[in-house]
């Protein structure tokens, strides 16, 4: 099993600060030290839109500085990752979380119970194909990151919001889904885990935490023999046995080889495009954003020398 040592996370650590962007620093920074939280909420008030969603290329495939669905998902996945909660008094965070709630809930129209992803200003701007706007999009994102955002507002906002109450109206739908016979696409598998992660925080819904993991495993023994299938990362809440945990545990080890000679991982997602000359420095920006995301799984398994 292997490991990332201190001696790497000194060099990652080097590297970062020298590379990586100034929210990728601070998460790296919250991720080994509980002091460091403070600055993240400070940090994503630096990508919020006038009208309270996140934009400002959070998303660095995405140089909209206009606020999305998916932008502001990136951001509650960043709290999330780093353990806050309803129990959080910082006052710049009660005020990203309203903002941001009453961006999803009264800016953001749910279509067939669902937020599109994408905004129409995206096409304005420098962007990888997977964000180009889509009127319907469900065929491809399915019902991320809906429910990814329905968990993470039950865990993140305090029960006395409004939008909990909101969230929990939607939980339904999203359980109704999951009876649905159709095949899974990688967005599925990222939001049905994350809700799974957000609803064992909550220590609620046990039944729909016993249909979520089932489901989960089901799908996720069909890609058995897919190299590509990230099975740590789209796993990452699901308590695993035998070959499907042999294959977590092996995607655990490739991950730490895939790091590159230079101490950082590089994100292989590319843009799909050679429309935009930006697609080469989001190149760079993700030398920070994949390396704390990496660093955040591994850490999570126990996968770090701390």
């Amino acid at each position: 099993m292997l490991k990332i040592t201190r001696s790497d996370l000194s060099v990652i650590e080097r590297q970062l600060y020298n590379k990586g962007r100034d929210i990728d620093v601070a998460f790296y920074n919250a991720l080994f030290d509980e002091e460091g939280k403070s600055y993240i909420p400070d940090s994503l008030m630096l990508y919020m839109a006038k009208d309270g969603g996140m934009g400002n290329g959070l998303e660095i495939d995405n140089y909209n500085p206009n606020a999305s669905v998916y932008q502001t998902y990136e951001a509650l996945r960043i709290l999330d990752e780093l353990n806050f909660d309803a129990k959080e008094t910082n006052e710049v965070y009660l005020y990203i979380m309203k903002k941001i709630c009453n961006y999803l809930f009264n800016r953001c129209p749910m279509i067939n119970n669902l937020w599109n992803p994408l905004a129409k200003t995206n096409d304005a701007y420098a962007h990888s194909e997977e964000y180009s706007y889509l009127e319907q999009p469900y065929s491809i994102w399915g019902i991320h990151p809906t429910a990814a955002i329905l968990g993470y507002i039950l865990v993140l906002c305090p029960e006395n919001f409004a939008f909990v109450k909101k969230a929990r109206k939607q939980i339904s739908f999203i359980e109704s889904e999951l009876l649905k016979d159709r095949a899974w696409t990688t967005y599925d598998f990222i939001s049905f885990n994350s809700l799974l992660g957000s609803l064992r925080k909550m220590n609620e819904y046990a039944e729909l935490q016993q249909v979520l993991e089932k489901r989960i495993i089901e799908e996720a023994c069909k890609h058995i023999k897919d190299e590509s299938f990230n099975f740590p990362f789209l796993l990452s809440n699901v308590q695993t046995e035998g070959e499907l945990k042999a294959k977590v545990e092996e995607g655990l080890d490739k991950i730490i080889k895939n790091r590159k000679s230079h101490g950082l991982w590089e994100n292989a997602k590319g843009w799909g495009t050679n429309r935009y000359a930006e697609a080469d420095s989001a190149a760079l920006k993700w030398l920070g954003a994949e390396t704390v995301k990496n660093l955040s799984l591994l850490k999570k398994f126990g996968r770090i020398e701390l």
